[in-house]
């Protein structure tokens, strides 16, 4: 029987925080990545903290607060807002109208919500007091704050830092040298300059003329009249949400299906993910779709400036019919996954997508059987320190972001409450659907163990 966790928090009224320094007043360009219907959605993070006997008499809502201003004014188009222009193209207006800050007092104890079953991961009890400004799917996309976050003071002295990033401004790459930022002004309020930079740089991801379209982008919907559904708050929470937890052991059971092959951790894990959830929601005659975003900074050309916090992403694309990943052992999906990245390493395969977007602006990511793995196991966000150490837990607040409910999901490397590392996938899907997902991963991990394996385990 899982436990609950009931606890009051006292929140503050919703602050303005401007930049220090009001930046230049001026127009920012979003590239095609940015501003494509697919992201037009928010990212939310979250980071628990422990008391800290050296911080002990300070707070951190003050100290994060100033130190936030002190971050805008290096990241000023963030306290700006989104606007829509020419052919309902988005562009940054950087009036430095801020973002919103929110402060808050919980009467319960860390170690609380670490007992809660599962440890310290998603779902959190209660995380819509934590994260009061919290945005689902595409509500509050321009017009509005592009970011939003909140210190929320725990009973034993530490913390949690809550927060949610307008995704057209940043991915999950930028909103983490973001926060690196706040906390370098954080831990020494008389820096006078962060130690890294952030660079616009958008200007270099704009489309050729005329578009030239190289690859087949079966990521995104076929129908050049696809209808832009908006779903709400609601439609989005009426979707549980669960974390699966895969241990390094369960990682090189999945690997070992594939014992010729060195197998990457990803492509293990997303295939267990694709296959279960495949069994789990879709019939055997539909066609199915993995997407898996690709951080392109470092990998094509012209390379994207130090400090660029864009986003950056592109979504290469695995389909198949659903009868034969059903059928098929996991080696066929990894194989899938495999193909899909040594087709896309040259440096034309970004620019295909810049140029895709262009010709097709009305085209969002095709929703029908698709699933999009976000793989976020290189960003630490536990390593972020205001101050106080390492955070417990850091990292995405929850599954169910993105534009569809239910089609995203993320992955994060995590040490268990029993101190054992892995990987978390955090997923949300239909409640009475959960319980037969969870059977169904490890149905996919057990389904193959060699006995070598078995050998050198025991």
């Amino acid at each position: 029987m899982e436990k609950t966790l009931n606890f009051q928090v006292q929140m503050s009224a919703p602050e303005i925080i401007q930049p220090e320094k009001l930046g230049p007043r001026e127009t920012k360009y979003l590239s095609n990545i940015d501003d494509q219907i697919g992201l037009r959605n928010h990212i939310p993070f979250v980071q628990f903290y422990l008391p800290s006997k050296a911080m002990q008499g300070h707070d951190p809502a003050v100290l994060i607060k100033l130190a936030l201003s002190k971050a805008l004014v290096y990241y000023y188009p963030m306290a700006g807002r989104l606007r829509n222009s020419d052919n309902g193209k988005l562009v940054v207006d950087c009036n430095g109208e801020g973002v919103i800050f929110r402060e808050a007092d919980a009467d319960v104890k860390l170690a609380e919500l670490r007992e809660v079953d599962g440890g310290l991961r998603p779902p959190f009890p209660q995380f819509d007091k934590l994260l009061f400004d919290d945005i689902w799917g595409s509500n509050s996309i321009s017009d509005s704050p592009l970011l939003r976050i909140q210190v929320t003071r725990l009973a034993c002295g530490g913390f949690v830092l809550a927060y949610t990033f307008n995704h057209c401004i940043c991915d999950a790459y930028g909103a983490f040298m973001f926060m690196q930022v706040v906390s370098e002004f954080c831990r020494i309020p008389n820096r006078t300059s962060p130690s890294s930079l952030p660079s616009w740089g958008r200007e270099l991801l704009k489309p050729r003329s005329p578009p030239i379209i190289s690859y087949p982008h079966s990521e995104y919907d076929s129908s050049p009249h696809s209808p832009n559904i908006t779903f709400t708050e609601t439609q989005f929470k009426q979707f549980a949400q669960t974390s699966v937890f895969l241990s390094r052991t369960d990682i090189l059971l999945l690997k070992s299906q594939i014992p010729d092959q060195k197998l990457p951790t990803f492509d293990a894990v997303a295939a267990c993910l694709w296959r279960a959830r495949t069994r789990t929601l879709l019939s055997p005659k539909s066609t199915t779709r993995l997407l898996f975003p690709i951080d392109t900074r470092f990998r094509y050309k012209p390379l994207l400036p130090n400090g660029y916090y864009g986003s950056a992403v592109v979504f290469p694309c695995a389909i198949t019919e659903a009868a034969k990943l059903i059928e098929k052992p996991l080696p066929y999906a990894a194989s899938l996954i495999s193909a899909v990245k040594q087709g896309v390493t040259g440096d034309e395969y970004r620019a295909s997508v810049l140029d895709f977007i262009e010709a097709n602006e009305h085209r969002g990511f095709c929703a029908e059987g698709a699933f999009v793995v976000s793989d976020m196991t290189r960003l630490r966000f536990t390593d972020v320190d205001f101050g106080w150490g390492q955070a417990v837990y850091g990292g995405p607040a929850r599954a169910g972001t993105g534009l569809v409910p239910i089609m995203v999901t993320s992955l994060i490397t995590h040490k268990n409450d029993k101190g054992v590392e892995g990987v978390l996938a955090l997923v949300s899907l239909p409640l009475e659907l959960m319980e037969r997902f969870h059977k169904e991963i490890r149905k996919e991990i057990n389904n193959f163990v060699p006995s070598s394996f078995i050998s050198s385990a025991l």
